[in-house]
């Protein structure tokens, strides 16, 4: 694992630098004083983070191209994956103390499906690197090769896929988008606010799907365009303006951050489609490849009843398909289907034995966390959405 304690060094030294290049003119350096970043709050290293990623912004890198191989190449010659996910998105992704030995720790259902891509290639929960990205980085990360794979809440359309090149692997999470307003409004639906103020950020898919609900059902509203610096829950709890909108689940994890949460709603309707998973640049196929059968993996691991505690109980077990599951067994041309993409014997029963299957991630960080049912996000052989093709 890249320590997250080398990750915050690496950013007071950049502050540092960045104070010291802006010293007002004329003025003695000498007599600056020196500052103790080891007497940092939380707060302060947060407005660090913030700088830097501003600041990261205007530096334009070149464009990323990779073929068949490259990124694959690059991340093995490197030694661990570098993910591009949230900091501050509980049960999805974040950053939060380990209270055993006081380390900053990654934890939530993204941080997971990386680590699960880590454990394919590496064997190790540990070999990855998050980085930290917001609406707009998230993508110009991807589009420069800053990052390996998006890991974030990210929705899959036509033109992110078309039109950006971005290789959007199998749906880890069917959500659709909603709006949060304050119970003291005395609204139980979003068309019984004619004339409200609503909060939005102008870079993602919310903005589009706001503006099809209220002309759909002839609703005017005030549209507040939050600003990339800016958090839309930051803009509501300030009461710039009545309601905010963005996918459920995203409603549901900033909700749990609220001093009051029970005195906010989330309203009914869902008024859109929104699939969120795992993306990669286009062009790489064996990189892709990867992902996308890494997902299907957390998959059939459910679909086949092998979890993280029983998995050992299925070696060397009379089903065929559990003997390839497992790494035993293959065909003609090739020892295990591994072998197929450069991975061990053993990464489909790595993943499940490291980080465990698709119930499992879901029930520690979705239900245990934010209390969401799984709704469309069963197999479905439970009347959900999750399919994955043979592995074999």
């Amino acid at each position: 694992m890249i320590p997250v304690g080398k990750a915050i060094v690496c950013l007071i030294w950049l502050f540092w630098i960045i104070v010291i290049d802006n010293t007002v003119v004329g003025q003695d350096n000498k007599s600056m004083s020196i500052m103790d970043h080891s007497k940092m709050t939380l707060s302060e290293i947060e407005k660090v983070k913030s700088m830097v990623m501003v600041r990261d912004r205007v530096i334009k890198k070149p464009e990323y191209n990779p073929t068949y191989g490259t990124t694959y190449d690059r991340v093995m010659e490197r030694g661990y994956v570098i993910c591009g996910t949230n900091d501050e998105f509980p049960g999805f992704s974040e950053e939060v103390y380990d209270n055993e030995d006081g380390t900053i720790v990654w934890k939530g259902f993204d941080v997971d499906i990386c680590r699960a891509v880590a454990v394919a290639v590496f064997g190790d929960t540990d070999a990855i690197q998050f980085d930290i990205i917001d609406g707009v980085t998230r993508f110009t990360d991807l589009i420069d090769g800053s990052i390996d794979i998006l890991s974030a809440a990210t929705t899959y359309t036509f033109t992110r896929n078309v039109q950006k090149k971005f290789e959007f692997l199998p749906t880890t999470y069917y959500d659709g988008q909603g709006f949060i307003t304050k119970r003291t409004l005395g609204v139980s639906s979003a068309k019984q606010m004619h004339g409200a103020k609503i909060c939005f950020k102008g870079s993602g898919t919310a903005a589009k799907n706001i503006a099809d609900f209220m002309e759909l059902h002839e609703i005017k509203y005030i549209p507040i365009i939050v600003p990339e610096n800016e958090k839309s829950q930051n803009v509501y709890l300030r009461g710039e303006c009545d309601m905010y909108g963005t996918d459920r689940s995203g409603l549901a994890s900033n909700r749990l951050g609220f001093n009051n949460p029970e005195l906010h709603i989330i309203l009914p309707e869902i008024i859109s489609k929104e699939p969120l998973g795992p993306v990669v640049r286009y062009g790489d196929q064996k990189w892709s490849d990867i992902v996308r059968w890494t997902v299907y993996v957390l998959f059939i691991a459910e679909e086949m009843g092998i979890n993280s505690k029983n998995i050992d109980s299925f070696i060397e077990n009379i089903d065929p398909n559990i003997q390839r599951f497992m790494g035993e067994k293959n065909g003609k041309d090739h020892p295990n289907l591994g072998a197929k993409l450069g991975l061990s014997a053993t990464w489909s029963y790595d993943i499940i034995k490291q980080v465990g299957n698709y119930k499992e991630i879901f029930n520690r960080n979705i239900i245990q966390k934010l209390g969401l049912k799984r709704g469309l996000n069963q197999l479905y052989s439970h009347g959900g959405l999750l399919y994955a093709p043979p592995l074999k």
